[in-house]
């Protein structure tokens, strides 16, 4: 019986990582320019390979909101000498995948606070706007004492068809602290235009925290509590194995991170970035600039403890919510209602090694990017290409569409 058992399991195994697609994948970020410019930058300094790493994900067509099929990927400005935070994925003559700077690199000046600073995520609406967070402080990750607090966090929203900016808000500093506020990923609430937002702040000024935006009223509010911080039992619950390195101390400390919106818009769930555990509550009450903190967490609920850790996660538009296990390569699938440590694996593979971003493509299809990141970050990354590519932007059929699919009628 236990031989069946595992047979089956490795059967599956098998067949989930043969759904995967590779749609493009690095070794090392690559943009869209001559290989002139290239090495003049690397000469002058102002181009580091290795201070580049992708993050976010969104892509749109006809079908959800853009005239033309489009990727997009954000370089996270985590360090130093970053071309383009925000880039659509373009092929060159030979094919060959690259990231060119979107709406264009003069938008992105690192030197201009009204320009776009910093992104991490970024989500596209059925209207065809890309709703951008702009993190606004860089480089607190290398080089040391490279900090830069000189601009604020910020939502910026985009007209991808026109390439037009139509509107620019900054966060107040009681919101999103702007030296320590770290605005995350997003999911949107089209019926009353609202973002939901994660602070992974893990500092002083910002332990973790739920950020809204309301785009109607141009204002926004912040929610705090123990689960939106740093979970403080992982090591008890399991270690942190990626790979064979033990990150359990290096990754325990980050806060909420992975936030996901039901398509019914009736809860919002996060999770830390090192913690097992996920929680929701309602969207109602946290939307309302009339709820107070107490309104809010009265609606809290916990759902356990996931399989594994994870970074981004989504709802599908049939309720079902999916997210990635940072230790085991994986994607997961899960139902609310069900018991969440029995959720489904759909994808396992070593591709798959540190699931960062979801995205939908409108036909079934849902699309992740892996990047490694715990080597970026805390050494051991190879842009030889010894060791395989080490960013990917994978595609699979899971038979659902964006949650936004699943939302009630935009109101305007």
């Amino acid at each position: 019986m236990r031989v069946g058992i595992a047979l089956t399991s490795l059967a599956a195994t098998v067949a989930a990582a043969s759904k995967l697609q590779v749609v493009a994948e690095w070794t090392q970020v690559e943009y869209d320019w001559s290989d002139a410019d290239r090495d003049a930058a690397i000469a002058s300094g102002e181009f580091i390979p290795e201070h580049n790493a992708m993050t976010g994900l969104k892509v749109c067509g006809p079908e959800t909101g853009c005239k033309k099929d489009m990727i997009f990927a954000t370089v996270p400005r985590w360090a130093t000498v970053v071309p383009g935070t925000l880039n659509e994925i373009v092929r060159n003559a030979s094919g060959a995948p690259l990231f060119r700077p979107w709406p264009n690199r003069e938008s992105q000046d690192p030197h201009n606070c009204e320009a776009i600073q910093y992104v991490q995520s970024m989500e596209i609406d059925p209207e065809g706007v890309m709703w951008v967070l702009d993190v606004g402080r860089k480089y607190f990750a290398k080089p040391d004492n490279a900090v830069d607090l000189s601009c604020p966090p910020k939502m910026v929203l985009i007209d991808v068809n026109t390439e037009k900016v139509l509107s620019s808000y900054i966060f107040p500093a009681d919101v999103a602290p702007p030296d320590g506020a770290f605005l995350n990923d997003l999911a949107l609430d089209l019926k009353h235009q609202v973002a939901f937002i994660s602070s992974t702040g893990n500092n002083a000024s910002d332990l973790g925290a739920l950020v809204v935006y309301d785009r109607k009223h141009q204002r926004s509010r912040r929610f705090e509590d123990t689960s939106t911080h740093a979970a403080t039992d992982t090591a008890q619950i399991r270690p942190l194995e990626i790979h064979g390195t033990d990150y359990t101390k290096q990754l325990s400390g980050f806060p909420t991170d992975g936030i996901a919106l039901s398509p019914s818009l009736d809860r919002l769930y996060w999770c830390a970035l090192g913690g097992y555990h996920m929680y929701s509550v309602s969207a109602d009450a946290l939307r309302s600039f009339k709820s107070s903190q107490q309104d809010v967490l009265e609606t809290l609920v916990e759902h356990g403890l996931k399989p594994d850790i994870s970074d981004g996660m989504s709802f599908g538009s049939d309720g079902d919510l999916f997210f990635g296990g940072l230790t085991t390569d994986s994607v997961y699938r899960w139902t609310p209602g069900t018991p969440l440590k029995d959720a489904a694996v759909v994808a396992k593979s070593d591709k798959l090694w540190w699931v960062d971003t979801f995205a939908w493509g409108g036909h079934g299809d849902m699309w992740v990017t892996s990047n490694r990141l715990n080597l970026w970050f805390f050494g051991g990354i190879d842009f030889s290409g010894k060791i395989g590519p080490n960013f990917r932007i994978l595609k699979l059929d899971v038979g659902t569409n964006s949650y936004m699919d699943g939302e009630p009628l935009l109101t305007v």
